[in-house]
């Protein structure tokens, strides 16, 4: 096993943090909200992605009463 070169106190490898290595910088956190994640609020439901799902169903029955219709 290889002996290190130099053993005078300094680290063996010295560079700036990463942006990865930094934590957020709102710490005020609480336990609960670091193990569980930020608490959901009432009505969070993503209007705009319920509004395409209904928009998509929609459009899929008009789909098929159009088939329905024409294979008669």
């Amino acid at each position: 096993m290889k002996t290190p070169l130099s053993n005078d106190g300094q680290p063996r490898f010295n560079a700036p943090i990463r942006h990865y290595h930094r934590s957020a910088g709102g710490g005020n956190r609480t336990w609960d909200e670091w193990i569980d994640g930020k608490p959901k609020t009432q009505g969070s439901i993503k209007w705009l992605k319920v509004l395409g799902i209904l928009v998509a169903v929609l459009a899929l029955a008009g789909i098929i009463t159009g088939l329905v219709i024409e294979l008669r």
